[in-house]
């Protein structure tokens, strides 16, 4: 089993077994840690729990470069922590232990559109029980866990003004990776060419054109996001005025 950890198998499948098995384990746990947090009425134990799936999934990522130095796997082109769900995986523990409402905003958009898609789509070659498919969904699900977990326990919600400053921090981190791809003549992003599997980049034509299509369309797809928080909220206020 040790070995096997190590061993790359090159066997994941898009919606295979494990793909579909490894979604529904992380949508159970995801469902019964909010679920915990919910009932307790521990202030400390939600905020216990908050900052260990923060650690957890920080800690993941840290491991896991280790692991790939350590055995000479190590890519600078392909696995600094520049890839948004990692940088967002190494430095979440920012929002777990301080749970600023502009932070959340920040990263709720990004992991609802960007992590998401991921899941849906991973970017993974080795199944279980590589260290590599560990790292990729403890991130991923790890992720979106987090920011549901803030939005069913703690009550926090997305307002129209954070939605526009999340657009912005996502523009300026693209300008930061069109820089470091130029500098390093790496993809992070995909900035310069699409990745090698079916995403939903796929629709929006051949390189540069997909960068302008996507850019085009974030706005809308972040607005559809804010839909249902918008309509809970008017909801809760034509109930309250009823």
């Amino acid at each position: 089993m040790f070995e096997l950890f190590f061993s790359e198998n090159t066997r994941f499948t898009t919606w295979g077994f494990e793909h579909i098995g490894v979604v529904l384990v992380s949508a159970v746990l995801g469902y019964m840690v909010i679920r915990y947090g919910q009932t307790t009425s521990r202030e400390i134990e939600k905020q216990r729990i908050l900052n260990l799936l923060g650690i957890f999934v920080s800690t993941t990522v840290i491991i896991w470069t280790i692991l790939e130095v350590v055995r000479g796997k190590f890519n600078y082109k392909e696995d600094l922590p520049l890839v948004l769900c990692n940088f967002l995986a190494l430095t979440i523990p920012i929002f777990t232990f301080t749970r600023n409402k502009k932070v959340y905003e920040l990263i709720l958009f990004w992991i609802l559109a960007g992590t998401v898609q991921a899941i849906i789509t991973p970017d993974l070659q080795d199944g279980f029980p590589h260290y590599t498919f560990w790292k990729f969904w403890i991130v991923h699900n790890g992720l979106v866990i987090i920011v549901l977990y803030a939005t069913f326990v703690w009550g926090y919600r997305p307002t129209l003004r954070g939605l526009f400053r999340s657009y912005i921090g996502l523009e300026i981190y693209f300008l930061l990776m069109m820089g470091i791809n130029t500098l390093l003549d790496t993809n992070y992003f995909y900035l310069n060419s699409k990745p090698p599997f079916a995403t939903v980049l796929d629709l929006f034509g051949p390189w540069p054109w997909y960068i302008i299509v996507a850019q085009l369309i974030v706005i809308p797809y972040f607005l559809l996001l804010y839909l249902p928080f918008y309509l809970s909220k008017r909801k809760s206020f034509q109930d309250n005025t009823a």
